[in-house]
């Protein structure tokens, strides 16, 4: 692991595939209660923590097969919401900083060596963090999380990360967007919804569920709020709940 939270991280596997065919890696969040976190998210997705490394004491979430899901951090600051930022693959890591810098985004480290590969941490033009990872021949990709980008300007977030990760954009009815590197899809961009109250753009990850009711009535359980109520989750096949630390979150069934 790197010194930071933020080094550490779209329909999601259930396994780890070969780097090449990947497309996103972990999920990181810098939460105001990091402890409970990890609670909550070792229930609701069945994952095993382990101490990371880093200022703040960093905590990886590994799944059954031992592949890295979900880095857990302490947030900045102790009130408000915890923070998401995804971890994209690149592939190459130079060229993806490069291009970040033409386009007027962050970047704040890198790239270096990261999860057995090398790393980026940078922000968007939107002031949104993401780390870009250039996968090595040995690393493993889990994808057991795909990540939505909700803002005010998808305009802009799509002429930004299309050419960061250099994927192609394809409509997603209703309104989103899908970015894809070939066939593989990386994430999804989204308009923020008409009277939103934070008009900030944010990021929100969609996480496997292989059993949605049982996750969802785990969430539940744990303190979680669900957001969308109009349709039967297991009917849907996707629920969004709020977490207890205030981060939202989506479970995809699978």
């Amino acid at each position: 692991m790197t010194e930071s939270l933020t080094d550490a991280i779209p329909r999601p596997a259930r396994s780890p595939r070969p780097a090449q065919r990947g497309a996103s890696a972990w999920a990181a969040l810098q939460s105001p209660t990091p402890e409970r976190a990890r609670a909550f998210y070792a229930k609701v997705l069945g994952l095993r923590f382990e101490p990371g490394g880093g200022p703040g004491g960093l905590w990886r979430g590994l799944d059954a097969q031992g592949a890295q899901v979900l880095v857990v951090g302490r947030a900045y600051t102790s009130t408000g919401p915890g923070v998401w930022s995804p971890c994209l693959t690149v592939p190459d890591a130079r060229t993806a900083a490069e291009q970040v810098r033409a386009l007027c985004g962050t970047v704040a480290v890198g790239p270096l060596p990261l999860e057995g590969g090398r790393g980026v941490l940078a922000a968007d033009r939107q002031g949104l963090g993401l780390t870009l990872w250039e996968p090595g021949a040995d690393a493993r990709i889990t994808e057991a999380v795909r990540y939505r980008l909700h803002t005010p300007d998808p305009a802009d977030a799509l002429a930004f990360h299309t050419r960061v990760l250099g994927a192609k954009a394809h409509p997603a009815p209703p309104d989103a967007t899908l970015l894809l590197r070939g066939t593989r899809p990386l994430l999804s961009v989204s308009p923020l919804r008409t009277g939103a109250k934070r008009l900030r753009p944010r990021w929100q990850p969609d996480f496997l569920a292989g059993d949605l009711d049982r996750a969802v009535a785990a969430a539940l359980a744990a303190g979680a709020t669900l957001l969308v109520e109009d349709a039967p989750a297991a009917r849907a096949g996707r629920a969004t709940l709020r977490a207890p630390d205030g981060t939202v979150f989506g479970l995809v069934g699978g």
